[in-house]
């Protein structure tokens, strides 16, 4: 994508609704996001390069260090996206023409140990 560091991506897809390209993953460059250490980031960018949105989740209430995958809605109005913050799974509901958040929901995970599997709440 640009940094100094390395970009890996976990979302990629092509939004006809708003005829965008929508990336994302996580970035551990400091002069392509704000940071050196990992943290997860979703970008919009059009067919000619220019970019429409993008969001750095770093110092957030819920800091989110991966995005592991996205889906489209079937109206085409949001994005799924899964991804991983405070070391848990969590989901988030995008909307695709600005980059806002529609929802979060992180996941936790408790009643388990090195022997048993952890169970996720909501």
């Amino acid at each position: 994508m640009g940094g100094s560091e390395n970009e890996n991506v976990g979302c990629f897809l092509w939004d006809p609704k708003n005829e965008v390209f929508i990336i994302g993953g996580n970035t551990t460059s400091s002069d392509f996001g704000p940071a050196t250490f990992q943290h997860g980031f979703l970008v919009a960018i059009d067919m000619d390069s220019n970019w429409k949105w993008g969001n750095y989740y770093y110092n957030v209430s819920q800091p989110v260090t991966d995005i592991t995958g996205c889906k489209l809605a079937s109206d085409g109005n949001s994005l799924v996206v899964m991804g991983i913050g405070n070391q848990q799974p969590l989901y988030m509901n995008v909307n695709t023409k600005d980059g806002t958040i529609n929802k979060f929901v992180s996941m936790e995970w408790t009643a388990g140990d090195v022997t048993e599997v952890p169970l996720y709440y909501t």
